[in-house]
């Protein structure tokens, strides 16, 4: 299974971090709400109506982690980034937590930034589901996910099963296993959730 790896390849000493702004979030503009618009020139804003702790991180186009951070609730859950100091190109605020993740692609050309809501990808903790003894059927609601992996371990976190699926449903037979407790790893490349289940014959 693929690894989504971050590399510091740049360390931002100016990036300013402050909440600000008087706007009030759209809810269901994305995962749990959170909306990410441009607010000036080469600045964004992230909305977080939620009161749970969100991990941010800004990353470039080859993989590279800029800044990452958790945001607290903070008064008026907007969050500011400013990003007049980076070059032309591609980059992606993510923003997620344990039940779900988003990432934002932002362009940068010339002295200006552009939001495409095209380029935003986001998924939400999937289900695992027993259908029948031993077998279980994921459902994983994404928006513009193209694949995901799935692995399986078993309690002493042996890799027993891999394999990847398009679309948001995939079902795995595993009454061929021994019986005990087993964990299914699944997401995208860049956000994977663990779930536990049991087998019992």
């Amino acid at each position: 299974m693929k690894q989504f790896r971050l590399s510091i390849a740049v360390l931002l000493t100016v990036w300013s971090l402050a909440g600000m702004g008087d706007a009030k979030a759209d809810n269901g503009s994305g995962a749990n709400g959170v909306k990410i618009e441009k607010s000036e020139q080469k600045k964004v804003r992230l909305y977080t109506p939620t009161a749970h702790p969100i991990d941010v991180a800004l990353i470039d186009a080859d993989g590279n982690l800029l800044y990452r951070g958790t945001i607290t609730k903070n008064q008026k859950g907007i969050t500011s980034f400013n990003l007049n100091n980076l070059p032309d190109g591609q980059y992606y605020l993510t923003a997620g937590n344990s039940a779900w993740w988003m990432s934002q692609g932002l362009t940068i050309k010339g002295n200006a930034l552009s939001i495409d809501e095209r380029n935003l990808q986001q998924v939400t903790e999937p289900t695992v589901l027993a259908y029948e003894k031993n077998k279980f059927e994921i459902n994983l609601p994404a928006k513009n996910v193209d694949e995901a992996n799935v692995a399986i371990y078993d309690s002493q976190n042996v890799l027993v099963q891999t394999d990847s699926f398009k679309g948001s449903t995939r079902r795995f037979d595993l009454s061929g296993l021994p019986d005990g407790a087993y964990t299914f790893v699944v997401g995208p490349s860049q956000k994977q959730f663990a779930t536990r289940v049991d087998i019992k014959h």
